[in-house]
């Protein structure tokens, strides 16, 4: 059972990142949109079949469990009053599948050996998405249309809708490999190395410039409070952490003039009086928010309440003011104080004495803070595949804290403890006994 379960779980994770599925065209006055069932809903179906919950949840996760069912139970409120029911029911359609896989995940994933099988999943999604992405940006579309790969332009994006929802998938997975790969050393391990460079070449050539920023400074926060707590250069990692800096410095020569020049038309872009600018798409969300303070426009019903004249996308380019637009204040408030109780748990967690988990759940949170800054220009948690990946980056930090809990409730069993003293005991003895016999063989 456990064999199969470890297999789902890899063939899930890279599922997750397949655009395709099965359309229902008769039920589009009820629920719009394309691809109600997707392909990774069959994986997802398997891992309730064959999982089994094993660990009991950490006390850390109470309040980020309350939130999490009090924040998608406040998404539905727009059924009462929405103006376009299809179009909040394909996000309530989103809301369950993502909610199921979260779920799917604290529960069933319950030991190191789950943890790598997981990340093995991201190792591996990470690797083809990156490939399809550097084809993209190098020579051209792959031709996975099937997959669902878009006619190219001039920034990849994989087999996903849009370069920065591509964008984000590169930037939480890279987070989640490096640990492996710097860190932990699993199984595989040139595999994790290979993804990591592959997902940041492939983070650059989105040309995103919220998922850059959400990318490098999560990377130099959770890098400082490493150093400084004195696990950032240990000696398993300095080697492939110079090889990355080396690497850095050489794209940075190549490459870093093209940086700059997307960032030199920031203030344009933000600040302008055209219709479309970030400063006229936010203050008219903030119109809306003022307009409907306390329900919200009703779940992806933004669109209807915009200023006719804005042009573009119509939607604002921040996700906090388009959260709180379509759910309200409480709506607003729920989902910022999600982020902040999922970082608190990522943090606690930090201070178990167990390697492994210290860096799955710094992963976690590295990914946290990463979606946290790119969401400030970004209106990308709308779409059904950032909200998947950053509901899986919550659940590994949940992941983390039930595991460190559990071994500690363990260690604090005298039996336990005894066992462990004998076991070392016997251990020093053994070694000891090797080193006298070497000696007289000398």
């Amino acid at each position: 059972m456990q064999k199969i379960f470890k297999y789902i779980l890899i063939v899930f994770v890279f599922c997750a990142t397949v655009a395709q599925g099965i359309t229902f065209e008769s039920i589009q006055d009820i629920v719009f949109g394309a691809d109600i069932i997707l392909v990774m809903d069959l994986p997802l179906l398997l891992l309730y079949f064959f999982g089994r919950k094993r660990l009991a949840p950490s006390p850390l996760a109470k309040v980020s469990m309350v939130l999490t069912y009090a924040f998608f139970a406040w998404s539905a409120i727009g059924l009462f009053f929405a103006p376009n029911l299809p179009l909040l029911n394909q996000e309530l359609v989103m809301n369950i599948r993502t909610l199921l896989i979260f779920l799917a995940l604290i529960n069933f994933v319950n030991s190191k050996q789950d943890v790598q099988y997981l990340f093995l999943g991201f190792a591996l999604g990470l690797f083809f998405q990156g490939f399809v992405a550097i084809h993209q940006w190098l020579r051209g579309p792959v031709g996975l249309a099937f997959l669902g790969e878009q006619p190219g332009d001039w920034q990849a994006r994989g087999t996903f809708v849009h370069p920065s929802v591509a964008g984000l998938y590169f930037s939480l997975m890279s987070i989640f490999v490096f640990r492996m790969a710097v860190y932990l050393r699993p199984r595989f391990h040139p595999l994790y190395v290979i993804a990591f460079f592959f997902g940041v070449i492939a983070l650059y050539a989105t040309f995103n410039r919220a998922n850059w920023l959400g990318f490098a400074g999560a990377m130099v926060i959770m890098f400082a409070f490493d150093f400084f707590r004195g696990k950032a250069l240990t000696r398993k990692a300095r080697g492939l952490l110079a090889l990355m800096a080396v690497v850095a410095v050489i794209g940075t020569i190549r490459y870093g003039t093209t940086i700059v020049e997307r960032f030199s038309d920031s203030e344009e872009s933000m600040l302008s009086d055209r219709s479309s600018s970030r400063k006229s798409l936010a203050l008219d969300a903030i119109r809306i928010i003022k307009d409907h303070p306390f329900t919200g426009v009703g779940l992806n019903n933004y669109k209807e309440y915009v200023n006719k004249e804005t042009a573009g996308l119509q939607i604002v380019h921040c996700t906090y003011l388009l959260v709180t637009a379509e759910l309200g204040f409480p709506g607003g408030l729920l989902f910022v104080a999600l982020l902040f109780s999922f970082i608190y748990v990522g943090f606690k967690t930090r201070s178990t004495k167990d390697p492994f988990i210290y860096h799955v759940a710094s992963a976690g949170l590295t990914a946290v803070i990463a979606f946290a800054i790119a969401m400030l220009p970004s209106p990308d948690y709308r779409n059904l595949y950032v909200k998947i990946h950053i509901w899986i980056a919550f659940a590994v930090v949940l992941i983390a804290a039930k595991m460190d809990y559990n071994l500690r409730r363990m260690l604090a069993d005298p039996r336990i403890r005894a066992q462990l003293a004998a076991r070392k005991k016997a251990l020093m003895e053994q070694q000891a006994a090797q080193r006298l016999s070497q000696g007289y063989g000398a």
